[in-house]
């Protein structure tokens, strides 16, 4: 799988002596979402990075392409042979994320129709409750204060 990326901003953080992170803020080119890397960085005594590792495995060739580049700068990368090394199946790296973004949304939605009927049941319950206590009242005889033993 061959992506092309443009590096939008790079942040490097000291976290303790010796150790820091990175990350990397990246454009997918392609579809032109933002997409962001982050790695573990050891340091020199100076706080120079000496070395970079991938938070995650599948990672680490982006990482690696990355250190050698800048911001602004656009570049491509095939992850085919890593995949192939490490028995990874090529996929689209948001197809989960899009699958759930639809589930929510159809989530939310289920809750504003089931809040709206909720609300018509109340109000048809209240209406016939009304209707059927009318009926009644008309239905019974007035007695008058004369006619009470």
């Amino acid at each position: 799988m061959k992506k092309t990326y443009t590096i939008q901003s790079i942040v490097c953080t000291e976290i303790s002596p010796g150790k820091g992170s990175m990350a990397w803020q990246l454009r997918d080119n392609a579809d032109e979402r933002l997409r962001k890397v982050s790695g573990i960085s050891t340091l020199d005594k100076n706080g120079l990075i000496e070395s970079v590792r991938a938070i995650y495995t599948r990672e680490a060739p982006l990482i690696d392409a990355l250190l050698l580049r800048q911001e602004g700068d656009s570049f491509s990368i095939d992850f085919t042979g890593f995949n192939q090394a490490q028995g990874y199946i090529n996929r689209e790296m948001y197809a989960n994320m899009q699958k759930c973004e639809r589930l929510s949304c159809m989530v939310g939605k289920l809750w504003r129709v089931l809040a709206v009927m909720a609300l018509l049941v109340v109000l048809s319950l209240s209406w016939m409750l009304n209707s059927s206590m009318t009926k009644f009242s008309q239905q019974q005889p007035l007695i008058h204060h004369e006619q009470l033993p």
